[in-house]
């Protein structure tokens, strides 16, 4: 399980994330919603220790992981994908992939076979260098790197971003079926209406605080959801 526990967390006089209190239960899948600038990305960051925050807690497994540098988040079970993705550009699919086993907490093969299930687009590009993949194909990438050093949390940050609808398609059926396999995930995600029909629970942020929470049911039924999110 995952616990953050008055996490404030910002940049010099300006916090943009405060008093932040948000879990994700083994297996479930959370979203985190907001229009930009709500903090949703540094949430995300602060979680994988890239941010240090200011006050508060992050524990996983009851174990406190905030004041870890990046490379010991990651081998405690967190992984994040970025915004943007990030892939290595001149590497290429398989060796991307095979970079991230090292970097966590997998050493064995049966990872790289889940992930080529999972997005069999990739195992078809496997030998292909990982810029001269489209952006699907790039946010697939960014996806199993993460799968590779077998989190216990999977951090998602935006994976819908500039894809079209087809391949968010496919990307969502992806996050489901790692959901039904059992893995936690906290997704941060601009399509608030497809967010809210694969998630167990959910978070909306404004201006660096959690002002509502809920089932995916409850949050569709509040007005002030409803009016900023699904309309």
């Amino acid at each position: 399980m995952l616990e953050i526990r008055g996490l404030s967390a910002g940049y010099g006089a300006i916090s943009a994330v405060r008093d932040m209190d948000l879990s994700v239960r083994k297996g479930s899948l959370c979203v985190l919603l907001g229009s930009n600038g709500a903090g949703k990305s540094t949430t995300l960051r602060c979680i994988a220790g890239l941010h240090r925050p200011v006050t508060g807690s992050i524990t996983l497994e009851s174990r406190e992981i905030s004041p870890m540098p990046v490379h010991s988040v990651v081998r405690t079970g967190l992984a994040l994908v970025p915004e943007g993705r990030m892939v290595v550009a001149p590497l290429t699919v398989e060796e991307n992939l095979e970079l991230s086993r090292f970097s966590g907490r997998n050493r064995d093969g049966d990872t790289l076979a889940r992930v080529f299930e999972l997005f069999p687009r990739l195992k078809e590009r496997r030998r292909q260098h990982a810029g001269l993949l489209s952006g699907g194909e790039q946010q697939m990438l960014a996806i199993g790197r993460a799968l590779m050093t077998r989190p216990e949390v999977l951090l998602l940050d935006e994976p819908s971003m500039g894809l079209a609808p087809a391949i968010v398609d496919l990307v969502f059926d992806a996050i489901v079926a790692l959901h039904k396999q059992g893995q936690s995930i906290l997704l941060v995600e601009q399509n608030a209406t497809l967010a809210l029909s694969v998630c167990d629970f959910g978070y909306v942020m404004r201006r660096g605080h959690v002002v509502v929470r809920g089932k995916p049911e409850e949050l569709r039924q509040n007005p002030e959801v409803l009016k900023a999110y699904l309309t």
